[in-house]
C-alpha cells in the first residue's frame, strides 16, 4: 500500500459552496479508483508567495490518502492540470514507516 500527500490550492473568487464541491469531487475522484482517504485538513485562505494566474491569495487543503492502485496518482494529478478552479497543486508519495511487529523485532 503506497502513502501520497496532496496539497491544492483553490481560487480565492469560489463560494464555500462551490469550495466544497470541488473538495468533495477530488475525493470521490480518490474513492473511484481505488483509493483510501484517512486525513483532509482545510488550512484556510492564505497569500500566495507570488501571483498566479492573477490571484494573491488562494484556498489550501492537504489530502492524505493511500492506495494500491499505481495510475491513481496520474489520474489525480491529470484531473487537477484541467480544473480551471486548481491553481497549483502538489502531489507527492511518503514514506509511513510500519508499526514493529513480533517477527520483525530484532533479538537483543
Amino acid at each position: 500500500m503506497r502513502h501520497y500527500e496532496l496539497v491544492f490550492v483553490l481560487k480565492p473568487t469560489l463560494s464555500d459552496e462551490e469550495l466544497n464541491a470541488r473538495v468533495e469531487a477530488i475525493q470521490n475522484l480518490i474513492k473511484d479508483n481505488q483509493g483510501e482517504i484517512y486525513n483532509v485538513e482545510k488550512w484556510g485562505r492564505k497569500n500566495l508567495a507570488y501571483p498566479i494566474q492573477k490571484f494573491n491569495s488562494g484556498y489550501y487543503y492537504l489530502i492524505n490518502y493511500k492506495t494500491d492502485n499505481n495510475k491513481l496518482p496520474g489520474i489525480l494529478e491529470y484531473n487537477l492540470r484541467i480544473n480551471e478552479d486548481v491553481i497549483r497543486f502538489l502531489n507527492m508519495k511518503i514514506h509511513v514507516p510500519k508499526a514493529p511487529t513480533e517477527e520483525n523485532k530484532e533479538v537483543a
